[in-house]
């Protein structure tokens, strides 16, 4: 099995970031009275409205503090975070893979504990134990296959099925500075006897996947305009937001779950070591992590929940696949790695 399973709940979710530069909100919570103002950070777009609207703004008007919220890009922030570490401007790191597992080997943030956060008691374990107990998940989503049901040559029921001759340049993937990418990586590694720390074999297979890659996508539109011009059939290693919302706009486009599981992404908080307001930041974080915010902001987005018991209402509640579909690899193995490994994958997969 290459599948690392867990117990219950559920997931799906994200990549949308937006613009840079920095927006201030007016946030608000008695219980830490002494905590005036914390800076954190924020993905703009889909993601960022959901996120203001079900934490940031219930947030404002639970505390009397000031949210400084920073746009931009995670490798901006990783690296604001680095150059800053002695007096961080950002007290709040929120992070997706890759940069989040960076920063748990940079050793930027402090341990969280239940003493300072007690809804940690209620995060899957896996949420934070991945970060060393150094962060703590917000949401997570699934990678699988968009694909256009109606003009798929064979049905896709395992990831080896992307190998069919009869998908000859049919197929879309990341390119290598896009979410998915090192998740294929790695899914292909194991389908073919390697993993995380041996990737002989998933450049080898990548290569011989080459005959039905049809496009690299590098971001922005790319995804939905390939499936809706029907240029190819299906895009691998995507979350479910582009196809969901081609389907809800009428589209015969489906997200799938294949049969040895989900690829994993999420973002997490990482509270800087020398944050100035640690005490605002454990609460702002307490407050994310409620069932009520995580129940709201992940059954708007159609992420999953980390924390247990949480009941996701309307389609995400049928969008969103199980923990024990998805399949946790170690970054830690890749992350020191990525920049031979990028010239690696544009050498040799995608010349």
């Amino acid at each position: 099995m290459i599948t690392k399973r867990f117990p219950s709940p559920r997931l799906s979710r994200r990549h949308f970031l937006a613009g840079s530069g920095a927006i201030t909100m007016a946030v608000t919570h008695p219980v830490f009275a002494q905590a005036k103002e914390m800076a954190t950070t924020s993905f703009g777009g889909v993601w960022g409205t959901a996120y203001k609207e079900t934490i940031l703004d219930p947030f404002q008007k639970a505390t009397g503090t000031t949210v400084k919220l920073k746009m931009g890009a995670p490798a901006e922030w990783l690296t604001n975070g680095i150059v800053t570490r002695r007096r961080p401007d950002i007290d709040v790191l929120m992070l997706p893979y890759p940069q989040s597992i960076q920063a748990v080997m940079q050793d930027l943030s402090v341990s969280l504990s239940e003493k300072d956060i007690p809804n940690l008691a209620n995060v899957e374990r896996v949420w934070i134990d991945q970060y060393d107990g150094t962060a703590v998940g917000l949401d997570y989503v699934a990678y699988g296959i968009s694909a256009r049901m109606d003009l798929l040559p064979k049905p896709l029921k395992s990831w080896k099925d992307l190998w069919d001759p009869a998908f000859e340049q049919k197929l879309a993937v990341p390119a290598i500075t896009q979410a998915g990418a090192w998740e294929l990586l790695v899914m292909a590694s194991k389908l073919h006897g390697g993993d995380e720390k041996n990737l002989e074999p998933g450049f080898q297979a990548l290569k011989r996947l080459r005959p039905n890659i049809k496009k690299f996508i590098g971001g922005g539109n790319e995804h939905a305009q390939l499936l809706e011009a029907g240029e190819v059939v299906a895009v691998a290693m995507s979350t479910n937001t582009t196809p969901y919302a081609l389907q809800d706009a009428g589209r015969p486009v489906d997200f799938l779950v294949l049969e040895e599981g989900s690829m994993v992404g999420m973002v997490s908080y990482h509270v800087a070591k020398n944050a100035a307001n640690k005490a605002a930041a454990m609460e702002f974080i307490n407050f994310a992590l409620a069932k009520e915010q995580q129940v709201n902001f992940c059954s708007k987005l159609i992420a999953g929940p980390v924390i247990k018991g949480a009941e996701l209402i309307g389609k995400a509640k049928e969008r969103v696949p199980p923990l024990d579909r998805l399949v946790v690899f170690d970054w830690k193995a890749l992350a020191p790695r990525m920049p031979e490994l990028s010239e690696r994958w544009n050498r040799e997969v995608v010349a």
